[in-house]
């Protein structure tokens, strides 16, 4: 975005209409101050309650919170004109009858509810008007002239309000409230002209259609940059005792309150006086900066450097907060302006008193001083990863007619994501397969089948092809990470910044000794040789996942959680998760580096939860096998680590909008076996490094063995079972009818077959497409198997037909499941793949023909045929229902 040039203060001033609002905000600030002490004078002198003036006070911002949030829609609804002059005038009739001096106190808890939450239509209007009376050029001296005078004015009003009390009765203090108010009314109808014009985004903005997802996401951005506010006032609810720990007297604890609102007041000022770029890029930076005075508290610097540490990031953070103001202008339409206008004020208002409380308790954990710095980290921290949010998902929207649709891209992911998982367990993610390659990963299914993976569109070959991965990774703006879903990318980006974080502090609790490092490099080394044995049968096997997976890295990072601080306990998991990555999967497509780094994310914050657990167990902690204690705590420890991973990836994979049956989110039971049979060897990994460290050698041929016998039970289920469908394909179902019909010729017992045929479904393909076709066929195959025992044969016989071997079941029993299978079909319900609605006009159908051995055949092959040319009959006699051949007659059911 361009520069802006440089307004002074003194820009806006000349504005007549401007001046009017400026003036009237004073008032206004003026009055609800002094009111503010006025209200509490008179509650605690007619109850003598503490908690009873603390709710009246609370009562002074708690609605003005939800009147922000419910009520701001009124600016953009009526004249803001008229809103400003509505809400006044009602604002100063509660304010008096406030002032009467026998008003019940509910009468005017009640009045002074509502006062409050007029106050989020008043400022909505006000904000939102503000760019029409000033112009875009103007609009920011003008926030910033806001800022400045208003910071002044609070701490004047608080200063002189006591001493105006105490001069006068606290009723005519409110009474002086009311006159603010009207007043400000006044001001407002005679100078502020009725009609103002609209202020529109600029022509650049206006073509990226706000209104669409894509202005979503830019409102996410800026709701997010205005959240962040609350972490840079921790430092002035934390001033009391930051003072106290420096051995500061009461004078100390002042300047301290006042460095934040004297830097934002600076910073302000600043604004006028610097050219600074107003982008979302900038004002993340201009945050993240304002983050990194108060990280320098950590060291307890003294009380002069303090105040000035604190000054500087109020002026920063009052920098990006104007920048932020002005991108509201110029990203959202005016019609839109003043509901966004105002929830972001009560968003900022909110943020305060949440960020103060929380700061509050962080200090009685850690202290006053790492508390402030904890705050800068944090905030640091999440306005960086704003800020490349939102470069870099313009830097793929730039692009995007270059790499296909964004809609191509956010598809990709949802296939992606919930593809695999993490620990050992579940999803791996960043640079996706290159773009010579494909636009789409596969994920699984034959070439030609009509599964998305056949489907995929090659993408133009590129000059430089010949560049490796891992150049490719330093692209930044062409990560696949950009194109996820944004809860998806939020959720994602949210687990790396928790782990950064929770690794950052822990860090600073533990003491890492020579002891650690020796142990913890030999466990490093064991984990890195056993991963490279095993790294050709770990791409395979990541080649023929499409759940949650599991890899052996669970078997090192549990034993690191047990033995290790957090610090090496990180670095041991993303050594490994790296080595793995850079050996095994990089060259697996679809398996992009983001997917390594949220699951290296996801283990470390697991590793962390599994080793606070622990510490409830002391024999669990010291690994004492010999009590029941430690063996139970060491099971349970176990346990938590799973469900703690496992949380983290299906979280990710039921975002990612796909499906989301229990298999799907958590896996299935064999691949959840192998997870718990890693743990528990790593556990036994932990007792032997504390213990026996020699003979850890003698875990990796088990490891070898294990992960080769995983990868076995892979390919044999990947060779027997159709890839559409999850049936037995044709060729293995054959395979085990004759086995089966070779046993009912020995025990002289009836086999049931019966041959489904879908109905119509030429047409279900050419009217809603072959991808509704495939899901289709998923339904139906899901439904033939709910519908029949668990021993029964079911597989894809090919096409749309499918097949079943029904085992000691005769003609009759079989058409019974038949017209079962029947009914079934006909309750299914598909939606639509890329609306996610019901396709209400879709009806499904089979027809079923059923035989049974040996009443109509002596072998498999006539008893097939035998159904396959009752299924036509069924059709004949106009579909969806069953036939049945018996020797010399022909039953029927529908």
């Amino acid at each position: 975005m361009a520069e802006r040039r440089r307004v002074s203060f003194g820009e806006p001033l000349r504005v007549r209409e401007f001046r009017a609002l400026w003036f009237a905000e004073l008032f206004s600030i003026g009055g609800d101050q002094i009111a503010r002490v006025a209200l509490s004078l008179v509650v605690f002198a007619r109850t003598s309650s503490a908690a009873l003036t603390a709710m009246t006070y609370a009562l002074t911002f708690i609605p003005s919170v939800l009147g922000g949030f419910l009520l701001s829609g009124l600016a953009d609804r009526y004249p803001r004109r008229t809103v400003l002059i509505v809400t006044d005038v009602v604002r100063g009739l509660l304010a008096a009858a406030m002032a009467l001096p026998m008003l019940p106190l509910p009468a005017l808890w009640i009045c002074t509810a509502l006062l409050s939450a007029a106050a989020g239509p008043f400022k909505a209007a006000q904000l939102a008007i503000m760019p029409q009376i000033l112009g875009r050029e103007r609009f920011p001296a003008g926030a910033a002239l806001r800022q400045f005078t208003g910071q002044i004015a609070q701490l004047v009003a608080f200063a002189s309000g006591g001493f105006l009390l105490s001069v006068i009765e606290p009723h005519l203090g409110m009474l002086l409230n009311a006159a603010t108010f009207l007043l400000s009314a006044l001001i407002i109808v005679v100078g502020v002209r009725a009609e103002q014009p609209a202020i529109e985004p600029s022509t650049e903005k206006a073509s990226q259609e706000p209104a669409t997802k894509s202005g979503g996401r830019q409102q996410l951005v800026l709701f997010a940059l205005v959240l962040l506010i609350g972490f840079y006032v921790v430092p002035e609810g934390l001033a009391a005792p930051y003072a106290h720990a420096l051995g500061a007297s009461a004078v100390g604890v002042g300047l301290l309150f006042a460095a934040d609102p004297i830097g934002s007041a600076l910073g302000a000022w600043l604004s006028t006086r610097l050219r600074i770029p107003v982008s979302p890029m900038s004002a993340a930076l201009l945050a993240a900066s304002a983050g990194i005075p108060l990280i320098l508290c950590t060291f307890q610097v003294g009380l002069v450097v303090s105040i000035v540490l604190w000054a500087m990031s109020g002026a920063l953070s009052g920098l990006y907060l104007i920048q932020t103001q002005t991108l509201v202008v110029d990203l959202v339409p005016d019609a839109r302006r003043g509901r966004v206008m105002g929830r972001m004020a009560t968003c900022l208002y909110s943020s305060q008193g949440i960020a103060i409380l929380a700061g509050g308790v962080a200090a009685e954990a850690v202290g006053p001083f790492r508390a402030v710095a904890l705050s800068g980290l944090v905030a640091t921290v999440l306005a960086l990863v704003i800020g490349m949010l939102w470069y870099f998902t313009r830097s793929r929207r730039r692009t995007g007619s270059e790499r296909g649709s964004s809609a191509t891209d956010v598809g990709d992911h949802q296939s992606l994501l919930p593809m695999d998982g993490t620990s050992s367990q579940r999803t791996d993610c960043l640079d996706g397969p290159s773009a010579e390659v494909t636009a789409k990963a596969p994920t699984g299914g034959p070439p030609g089948d009509a599964s998305p993976s056949s489907m995929k569109v090659k993408s133009p070959i590129r000059a430089d092809q010949g560049r490796t991965v891992t150049h490719r990774i330093w692209m930044i703006n062409t990560w696949k990470l950009w194109a996820l879903p944004p809860r998806v990318l939020a959720y994602v980006l949210s687990i790396e910044a928790v782990a950064v974080v929770a690794t950052v502090f822990l860090a600073d609790f533990h003491v890492v000794t020579q002891r650690d490092l020796l142990r913890c490099g030999v466990l490093v080394v064991l984990g890195l040789a056993a991963a490279e044995v095993t790294h050709r049968v770990e791409q395979l096997r990541r080649r023929f996942s499409d759940t949650p997976h599991v890899n052996m890295s669970s078997v090192w990072t549990l034993a690191a959680a047990l033995l290790f601080p957090p610090g090496l306990t990180a670095l041991a998991a993303v050594v490994l998760y790296g080595h793995m990555w850079a050996r095994s999967w990089r060259r697996v497509s679809g398996m992009n580096l983001y997917r390594a780094l949220f699951s290296v994310s996801s283990v470390i914050l697991t590793c962390y939860v599994a080793a606070a657990f622990v510490k409830w167990f002391p024999a669990a902690a010291a690994l004492d096998f010999s009590r029941l204690a430690g063996v139970g705590g060491l099971v349970l420890v176990i346990v938590v680590y799973w469900l703690m991973n496992s949380s983290l990836v299906a979280g990710v994979i039921a975002l990612a909008q796909g499906e989301r049956s229990l298999g799907r989110l958590a896996g299935s039971w064999s691949e959840n076996t192998l997870e718990f049979a890693t743990l528990c060897v790593g556990v036994i990994v932990a007792l032997l490094m504390s213990m026996f460290p020699l003979a850890l050698a003698f875990v990796l041929l088990p490891l070898f063995v294990l992960t080769r016998s995983v990868l076995v039970r892979q390919l044999e289920l990947a060779a027997t079972t159709d890839q559409k469908t999850g049936l037995l394909n044709a060729t293995t179902w054959q395979s085990l009818a004759l086995k089966e019909i070779d046993r009912a010729r020995r025990h002289k017992t009836p086999v049931g077959v019966l041959m489904v045929d879908v109905d119509h479904f030429k047409g279900v393909n050419d009217t809603y497409g072959h991808l509704v076709g495939d899901d289709a066929l998923r339904a139906i195959a899901r439904t033939i198997k709910q519908s029949i025992r668990s021993y029964d044969l079911c597989g894809r016989f090919g096409g749309e037909e499918f097949v079943v071997l029904l085992p000691d079941t005769d003609t009759d029993a079989a058409v019974e499941v038949g017209n079962r299978i029947c009914a079934a079909v006909r309750a299914v319900r598909l939606n639509d793949l890329e609306q996610g609605d019901p396709l209400k006009d879709l009806r499904l159908s089979v027809s079923i023909g059923a035989a049974a051995y040996p009443m109509a055949g002596d072998d498999l092959e006539e008893v097939l045929l035998a159904a396959d040319n009752v299924v036509f009959a069924a059709k004949d006699a106009g579909r969806d229902r069953v036939h049945a051949i018996t020797p010399g007659r022909s039953n029927s059911a529908g």
